[in-house]
């Protein structure tokens, strides 16, 4: 991602991986990010949740982000989005997590992380949010599993195994044990996570979405802390689009 300046073209290959990965997911998508606040990215996911055989997405999170203006903008911009999402996933594939310590105390993430089935891998500096995807200067590194390569299968296990080794960190167990709870679960992340999450020491807890105040609503639309990027056609073609 590079922003539009002094004469340059905005680069926008990230917002497009984002979209292509989430379009094409089969399964599963598993995502760390430190912010989830792209109305974008959000509508790109409930398009695949209203599916009848879509994918489960999962992401981790921060309880909250650091700071009184990030958490008024960043927190209250992940709340508008999830309850859109609780309103748009009749078959109950999305879930949102923030892990704890063994004493129940949140870990703050700043991962950036996103794996597509067993086939996609990405790490880098973008987040699920609006200045990664325009506004920002960003870099991210995806390894993929090319169908019919020869290093197709061996991807395909190293990149489940990156998932796997995550979750194991967030559950307090081995990624040995979480491939097995997926494969006991026919695929399913959230079935494995529901099997393995333990009630009290390190674990993931359900991230819910809080009622804003009218200065978090007020934060949250004027895109201060999060500005989208410039709006070119098709940007405001979707706008108008959404409003009707």
């Amino acid at each position: 991602t590079l922003p539009a300046i002094d004469g340059r073209d905005q680069v926008a290959e990230i917002e497009r991986l984002y979209l292509d990965a989430i379009a094409a997911a089969r399964r599963s998508i598993y995502v760390e990010s430190q912010y989830f606040a792209s109305r974008m990215l959000a509508d790109a996911i409930i398009a695949r949740l209203q599916e009848p055989d879509g994918p489960e997405i999962l992401l981790v999170n921060p309880l909250s982000a650091d700071g009184w203006l990030e958490q008024t903008a960043m927190d209250s911009a992940r709340s508008r989005l999830l309850h859109l999402i609780a309103r748009n996933d009749p078959h109950g594939r999305f879930a949102i997590f923030h892990p704890v310590t063994e004493g129940g105390r949140p870990i703050y993430v700043h991962a950036k992380v996103m794996v597509v089935d067993d086939r996609l891998l990405k790490v880098g500096s973008s987040n699920l949010n609006n200045r990664s995807q325009g506004f920002d200067s960003e870099c991210d590194l995806v390894v993929e599993a090319a169908p019919g390569s020869l290093a197709e299968a061996g991807l395909r296990a190293r990149i489940a195994g990156v998932r796997d080794d995550l979750l194991a960190e967030h559950l307090g167990t081995t990624p040995a044990a979480v491939a097995a709870a997926v494969a006991e679960h026919r695929g399913s992340l959230l079935g494995a996570v529901a099997a393995l999450n333990p009630e009290t020491g390190r674990r993931l807890m359900p991230l819910r979405p809080r009622p804003l105040t009218a200065l978090e609503e007020a934060v949250a639309e004027t895109d201060l802390v999060d500005p989208e990027p410039p709006k070119g056609p098709w940007r405001r073609f979707r706008r108008k689009l959404r409003r009707r």
